[in-house]
């Protein structure tokens, strides 16, 4: 077989006949490497002829059908239950519960009388063993192979006859039509793309799971998320017992669902009434702390923004965020300094969203200047009290989705005061007469009602 040279960016994975500078599509400099392949790997040749088909014709019985795990946090995430011949990917940082909640779900299926094989790269067979020992899951029909050799896996698939194949991870494996190492960009893109013709063509469920970057992205070519099915996240800090499972991609379903589960010595537990999750039962207000209602999916959950606000000597006052876009905290603080003439300049100001979790939307907005304003005075927010709105840069306080089910579940909860932008539309009676909605126009209507 000839060589085939090839040049691959390690930021996107796009692809080029010859070196380049710069990358055309991500536009990152000297980020081009050299890839050799062996033509009929590269090239796709041997595969088999594709028909043409009338659309109304085809047959879309597997695709309707769906594996229910049980696992209600899974199942409202993924859509709904699995989808027979599906091609997914689960990624998260190393010790977060990924190989758990793995193994938690061939447990089930395995009871479902589907026969399952997890294939490791990482992990012996023994150490899986162990692992379901301690989760007390079944080890009935449950298969395991520890290989990473692609040639080898895909004999081993047309051997067992799988219905559901796990493979831990996509990063281990390797083919020998490619001679890079495995784990190099085009090793997974190759690998991924091998095994998903397989198992698209062999109608067999599969899930890779990945490892992820230091910024949190799943390690490889972005190509790797295109190519699957559904992309699920499993998120949270690894100091902390709650997990979020979250889906950032889906052909089968919606994404704004998330999964919320508890670590315990015996595995992933579901959590059924997650409001209260993030936000400490007995929380008392003290300076620098505002309670925020996220939206997330079809649940209301609460977090508590914490800012410190302190003197310091240095040229460039400090800016530090957890949980909470840096840029985002920089214009709250532009706005407060333009709008109520204050100066930061001279100030370090730290930003934690407690539970160790991130909250990208823009509602969280209202929560962090009266938090930030809170801290920089020493003065205590209302007790019992939410804050629900974004700040627009001329310091006018915006409306968001889904504002009226945050109160009701913030009254629900017991939260008194609600904080909330003045042009809301509020007409439920019962929730007027057992909330104080305080509305607020600007950034200066805040500050003349917390202070």
């Amino acid at each position: 077989m000839s060589k085939v040279k090839e040049y691959n960016c390690r930021s996107c994975g796009a692809k080029y006949p010859k070196w380049t500078g710069k990358c055309a599509h991500c536009g990152e400099w000297e980020s081009l490497v050299e890839t050799i392949y062996n033509s009929k790997s590269a090239r796709g040749e041997q595969l088999p002829v594709a028909e043409v088909l009338s659309l109304e014709h085809i047959d879309d019985t597997d695709s309707r059908s769906r594996w229910i795990t049980e696992v209600d946090e899974f199942d409202r995430v993924i859509g709904g239950g699995l989808v027979r011949g599906s091609f997914g990917l689960l990624g998260g940082s190393p010790g977060i519960g990924k190989s758990t909640l793995i193994l938690q779900l061939l447990g089930r299926f395995a009871k479902m009388g589907k026969k399952v094989l997890y294939i490791t790269g990482e992990e012996s067979p023994l150490q899986i063993k162990q692992r379901a020992e301690r989760l007390s899951v079944s080890q009935r029909q449950i298969l395991i192979l520890a290989e990473t050799n692609l040639e080898s896996i895909i004999d081993k698939l047309k051997e067992t006859r799988a219905d559901f194949v796990v493979i831990d991870s996509i990063q281990t494996l390797y083919t020998d039509e490619n001679p890079a190492s495995p784990g190099s960009l085009s090793q997974v893109r190759e690998t991924a793309s091998l095994l998903m013709r397989y198992t698209k063509k062999s109608a067999i469920t599969c899930l890779l799971v990945g490892h992820v970057t230091k910024d949190g992205d799943i390690a490889g070519p972005k190509t790797l998320e295109h190519m699957v099915d559904y992309v699920l996240y499993l998120e949270g800090a690894k100091k902390e017992n709650s997990r979020i499972l979250r889906s950032v991609k889906n052909r089968f379903g919606d994404i704004s669902e998330i999964g919320l589960f508890k670590m315990t010595e015996k595995g992933l537990v579901e959590i059924k009434k997650p409001s209260w999750l993030f936000l400490d039962h007995a929380h008392s207000p003290h300076p620098g702390s505002a309670v925020f209602a996220a939206k997330e999916g079809t649940r209301t959950l609460f977090f508590e923004i914490q800012v410190l606000v302190g003197d310091t000597q240095q040229s460039y006052p400090s800016r530090t965020t957890m949980g909470i876009e840096k840029n985002r905290v920089q214009v709250l603080i532009a706005v407060l300094e333009k709008h109520l003439s204050y100066d930061f300049s001279r100030n370090d100001i730290y930003v934690n969203l407690a539970g160790g979790f991130k909250v990208l939307e823009p509602a969280i907005d209202l929560a962090a200047a009266a938090a930030l304003l809170s801290s920089h005075a020493n003065v205590a927010l209302p007790e019992k009290s939410v804050f629900i709105g974004e700040l627009a840069l001329n310091g006018e306080v915006r409306s968001v989705p889904s504002l009226l089910e945050r109160l009701k579940e913030s009254q629900r909860c017991g939260f008194k005061q609600a904080f909330i932008p003045a042009n809301s539309a509020i007409k439920d009676s019962r929730l007027l007469d057992s909330m104080n909605l305080s509305r607020i126009k600007t950034v200066r209507d805040l500050k003349e009602q917390i202070l």
